[in-house]
This record gives C-alpha cells, structure tokens and sequence, in this order.
C-alpha cells in the first residue's frame, strides 16, 4: 500500500471557495456564504436573521443550498496548509495535509477520507497509505495534526471536535460529497475514529479503525453504550490479536453486538501474528468505498446521554429523562457479577450503562407518518423535508401508545440555521416538528 508520492510545496497557491449565481441572485449566495464561514455557531445563528431579512422564500434557499458551493481547481498531490481552526472555545493553529488524486474535478463532488495519525505523530505523509486507492477513486485524504497526541487518544471533547473542524474546512475548500465521507485511522487515529462514528454517526458512509476500539470506562469518555449508533455504517476495523487484551476483549464485544443487531456491512479482520499493527492489503478497499451514506433514511435509531450527540439524519433526542446519566454508575447485581468472568462482565457493564442512556426508534411509514418508540427521552423533534410532509403539511408520530398530531409548515428559517451548521447539500429540513 505504501506509496511516494511527490509532495507540493505550502507555497500552492489555494483558492478561497466561490459561488455560482442562481435565481435567487448573487447577493443571496454570497450572503449565505459569509453566515457559513462565520466561525462560531453563534455568530452564524445570528447571521440567519439577517439573510431572511434579505430573503423569507423557501424554495428560493433550497436552491441555493442545493448547489451551494464552486471550488478553485487545486493542484494534485499533497497540499499543506497551516491554518486557524475554531475548536470549541479557542482558535487552534493546525496542520493540515490533503491530498488531491489526479482526477478531482472541482464541479463534481468527491469523496473523501479523513484519517487520523497515531501517538506523536503528525498528518503528514499519511497520504501515502491511501494514495494508490484515492487515485483509482479520485478520494481527497484529509490528515490534520493534532499537537495534543504525545499521551495517545484524549478521550476529550476538544480531540473529537478539531478534526470535526478540519473536515468544515475541507467542506469549504473541496467539493466534497456529503454522502461519500469516511472516517479512519491508525492506533490513537483509531480509537478517535470509533468516537466520531460512534457520537455522530450521520456523517460518515463508512470508519476504518486500525488497532483502536471503542471505550468502556466510568463517565463521558465511554462510548460503547453507543455501539448500535454505528449499524448503518460500513466497518473494517483491522487489529493486531497480540495487542491490548482489554482492546481485542472490547472489540470482540463490539462486534458480537453489532451481529446481533444485524449490521450488514460490518467487519472486524484481526492478525494473529501482529501485536499493534496490521496490513491494509488485507482489504479490497474500492468495494468499501462504494458505501454511500443514505441522506433520507426510512428507519432511524439513535442512542445518545449527551445532548449535544443527540441528532442523526431527521430525528433528534432534545430532552432526556432524569435517568438518563453520563456519569452515574449503572446498577449491578453483585450476586450476578461475582459469578462472571472478565469477559462477561464487560459485557454486562455495555448493557448496564445502555440502561442509563436514551433511545429512539422511528420509521418514515410516507404521507407525514411516522411510528416507533422511545426510551428514555422526555421530548424529541423531527428535521422533515418537503418530501416527508403529509398533506397541507400534516404529520402524525405515533411514539409507543401516544399519537402526536402537528402542522409542518416550510420555512427558510429551519432551512438556514440547519444548513449553516451542517453544510448538507443533499439533506435539507425545511420543518420542525417538537414532540413531547
């Protein structure tokens, strides 16, 4: 898999990311296009009352959501960028290092891997672990640096959300293909890959973990009450069998689960000669590429303890019962426990702490119908688009035994400050619908 593959000096001229003109008029685009590169979610909220101001039409936005975005043609090869990146309540100076196939063409969206590096090391040259593949698929391969890596995996929200940072900045430098994102990486990368899957998992197509896992600790930092989150997605995780005992125990489980669930396209590929390595070669990678993250899902199912890992596609947890907790201890029957072994009792701590964690379950059933169940969670709303709108904008959701009756009625509103947040082109709600 290894490759050279001739770098291009930091000196590459970049582009700043254009906009087409539309019906909707220039001044629309580019005022839409400074409320996206704001850089803090406030100042963009706060920026959708001034482009409703200019503009209240919906379906005038929806076409310019719809094509938002024309991208400078970037040379191919490695490009190296030292930039600012918003990263919660600071600005960070990062490296960031892309890598352009020779066939990306800046009208057409591409897909795109982002790859995180492991302990102490840094996103350059690991382009060129992927650069036969993204040349054959004419994938970006997005490798920041993160400075704060000589201690391994963080397990903090500051991690997960510079290299949610990085990829807004690809967004904006690179048309990139929303339903076409992968996310990966290797020891450290690895373990930061299952976290984002796992905590946002309606944003990737598919995760290639190498040599990391999920997390079964005390408080935020576990993240294996998440696992069915990650169902939908396409997985190879590739792991040595002579590394961590807990790591190969916690993936063993993972994947017993996800079985269970009925995960369709989900693989765990271990070494058994290897302790914290393994061999890309082992995969036939453009098969996996191909997955395509589906923007409107029929069936939904979302788990989540923290409210701000509450959404994925059209559903979105906004209140949890009192139960529901990040950092309480799960009950354990001690006449129970003492009877497992370690194995065991791992997984009995998965299930335990699933008890503490919310759960929704919706499907679409068409005509602004919507049915399921839901545990653990005191109020919901649904993102809906045009399409999911019943007649004169009826929707019904039967949650369980309770039928909730609401009006969607389309509004810019909605449109814009989800747009402005998430940067989806093919996933744009014009409704929202709040439920009890």
């Amino acid at each position: 898999m290894l490759a050279v593959v001739a770098a291009f000096a930091a000196s590459t001229v970049l582009l700043a990311p254009q906009q087409p003109t539309t019906s909707g008029g220039p001044d629309l685009v580019a005022a839409l296009t400074k409320a996206v590169d704001l850089p803090t979610a406030a100042e963009r909220q706060a920026a959708v009352k001034e482009l409703l101001a200019l503009d209240d039409h919906v379906d005038r936005w929806l076409e310019i959501c719809r094509s938002f975005g024309t991208f400078a043609q970037l040379e191919p090869g490695l490009l190296h960028r030292e930039v600012e990146l918003r990263v919660l309540d600071r600005v960070e100076k990062t490296q960031l290092y892309l890598y352009v196939p020779k066939s990306y063409d800046p009208s057409k969206p591409a897909p795109l891997l982002l790859w995180g590096h492991g302990s102490g090391g840094s996103g350059d040259q690991q382009h060129t672990l992927w650069a036969p593949v993204a040349e054959q698929l004419g994938m970006l391969v997005l490798s920041p640096t993160d400075p704060n890596t000589d201690q391994g995996y963080s397990k903090e929200p500051r991690e997960r959300a510079a290299a949610l940072a990085a990829l807004r900045w690809a967004k904006r430098t690179c048309n990139v293909d929303e339903n076409a994102v992968f996310v990966g990486g290797w020891s450290r990368g690895g373990h930061l890959a299952w976290d984002l899957a796992l905590r946002y998992p309606d944003l990737w197509a598919g995760m290639i973990p190498v040599v990391g896992g999920p997390l079964l600790s005390p408080g935020a930092t576990s993240n294996m009450r998440y696992l069915e989150n990650v169902v939908p997605l396409a997985i190879r995780d590739l792991q040595g069998s002579l590394d961590d005992p807990t790591l190969l125990l916690h993936l063993h489980i993972t994947f017993d689960k996800l079985k269970k669930w009925k995960a369709a396209n989900v693989e765990l590929i271990e070494f058994p000669e290897q302790a914290h390595g393994a061999d890309l070669d082992a995969v036939d990678w453009p098969p996996f590429f191909a997955a395509r993250r589906d923007p409107h899902p029929k069936h939904v199912v979302r788990v989540a303890a923290v409210p701000d890992e509450a959404r994925t596609a059209w559903v979105e947890i906004t209140q949890f019962t009192k139960s529901v907790s990040i950092d309480g201890a799960p009950e354990v029957s001690a006449s129970a426990w003492n009877r497992l072994d370690d194995a065991h009792k791992r997984a009995y701590l998965v299930d335990a702490y699933a008890k503490l964690t919310a759960r929704i379950d919706i499907t679409d059933r068409g005509n602004g119908r919507f049915a399921g169940t839901g545990d653990q969670v005191h109020k919901l709303t649904l993102w809906l688009e045009k399409e999911q709108l019943g007649k004169d904008g009826k929707v019904e959701l039967r949650v369980g035994s309770k039928t909730h009756k609401k009006i969607g009625v389309p509004a810019a509103e909605v449109l814009l400050r989800d747009f402005v947040e998430r940067l989806d082109r093919t996933r744009l709600p014009v409704a929202r619908i709040d439920v009890p």
